[in-house]
């Protein structure tokens, strides 16, 4: 089974994937990673502005699902897999022709994400909630080779909320998703 995330800024979709990689033994792979792997490798530094710029000029030049199309090879047929960091819907579209994928939106309000986006601390994170909000924007566009958020929450199998920052109330949460995707969780 393929498990792929998409969702807004700051949402929860990597601490969600992290714990069914650690607690159900899922492999796991971040189309942002992928980005960042070949940015490495020609000398980019990863910070937030490059990895957008880059992608969509990736996206651009090898058609908009070339990420999804590179982490299927890397795949084994006979394991499971989180996948995230999916932002374009033909990223999805590629993941669709395995059988086995499901997609899962992972979203909180607003304001929740924005204080766990200050938390954390990461460079070149926005320092307001209007600059947080213009980010968000730009993330969603509606066409092209860019970022497509809306879009790709709007083709989600399911919708998981995400908005207490108890991390016990969230792995029961993804526990209970869990037995209802997958008959053997």
């Amino acid at each position: 089974m393929i498990i792929g995330f998409t969702g807004s800024y700051c949402s929860g979709k990597d601490t969600v994937a992290e714990y069914i990689v650690e607690t159900y033994g899922y492999g796991h792979y971040s189309l942002s990673d992928v980005i960042r792997h070949i940015m490495k490798g020609e000398g980019i530094e990863p910070t937030r502005e490059n990895l957008i710029a880059f992608g969509t000029n990736l996206r651009l030049q090898n058609g908009n699902g070339v990420l999804a199309k590179k982490v299927l090879e890397l795949m084994q047929e006979d394991r499971n897999y989180c996948i995230t960091s999916i932002r374009h819907p033909d990223e999805i579209s590629e993941l669709r022709k395995r059988k086995d994928f499901v997609l899962i939106n992972v979203d909180a309000p607003q304001s929740v994400r924005f204080e766990r986006m200050k938390k954390r601390q990461r460079p070149g994170d926005p320092e307001t909630l209007e600059k947080f909000i213009e980010l968000e924007k730009r993330e969603s566009q509606s066409s092209g080779s860019g970022q497509q958020l809306a879009k790709t929450a709007e083709m989600a199998d399911i919708i998981f909320i995400n908005d207490s920052n108890d991390i016990e109330t969230l792995k029961h949460n993804v526990d209970k998703l869990l037995k209802q995707i997958t008959p053997n969780a």
